[in-house]
């Protein structure tokens, strides 16, 4: 909030009240979409570049993926996308209902893709994401590296050419976590751990065999 506030007296953006006329529906929908590109293309960065995975790494040491693994995330992660959900809200003028209304559907989201359901959401899933394609995110298996890093909106995946998703009920992931050793039990030492020297590999890139879908 300090940070954001700092930003805000620095530039005055916010009294220029860029969406404030906007209907709170729209304005709603604008940071939704914009904030879910941004997470989109920071998460697959976050899987390519060793210094960014450093800090990702937490999010998926967990062995089973379930409603509150998308939680478990470093502080540093937390803090940097936390300020880019909420940041552009602050300086373009939302109203102040954008803001709890944006926490609470990325707060279910998160909670909705990591939970341990089958739902079938039929055409819907070249739109919107669901458990079906983000567990398969979190699987530690060779078909699907570098795939699926949509949170809410599937549609990116789609459109840029990292979608995995086998048929619905022919096979699910297997495995899911780091798939290598070292990465600590306890929670102070893995905040340590992302400002060590590692090593830190992130995954290896998308294989051809993960372009299935149906």
């Amino acid at each position: 909030g300090r940070l954001i506030a700092l930003l805000d007296a620095g530039t005055g953006l916010s009294r220029l009240a860029l969406v404030s006329q906007w209907p709170l529906l729209a304005q709603v929908a604008f940071f939704v979409v914009t904030h879910d590109l941004y997470i989109y293309l920071m998460h697959r960065a976050q899987h390519a570049s060793p210094f960014l995975w450093r800090f990702h790494e937490a999010h998926h040491s967990v062995p089973q993926v379930d409603w509150l693994s998308g939680v478990r995330s470093h502080p540093v992660e937390i803090l940097v996308n936390q300020t880019v959900e909420f940041a552009p809200i602050v300086l373009l003028g939302a109203a102040p209902e954008v803001a709890p209304i944006k926490g609470a559907v990325s707060a279910i989201w998160g909670m909705f893709i990591h939970a341990n359901l089958d739902v079938p959401l039929g055409p819907l899933r070249f739109l919107v994401n669901g458990p079906g394609m983000h567990r398969w995110h979190h699987a530690d298996q060779s078909e699907a590296y570098g795939r699926n890093f949509a949170t809410k909106l599937a549609v990116w995946d789609w459109l840029l050419g990292t979608a995995y998703h086998p048929e619905r009920g022919r096979r699910k992931a297997e495995r899911y976590g780091l798939g290598y050793a070292g990465f600590p039990d306890g929670y102070l030492g893995q905040v340590v751990r992302a400002f060590g020297r590692g090593p830190f590999a992130p995954e290896p890139p998308a294989t051809e065999e993960g372009t299935e879908a149906a």
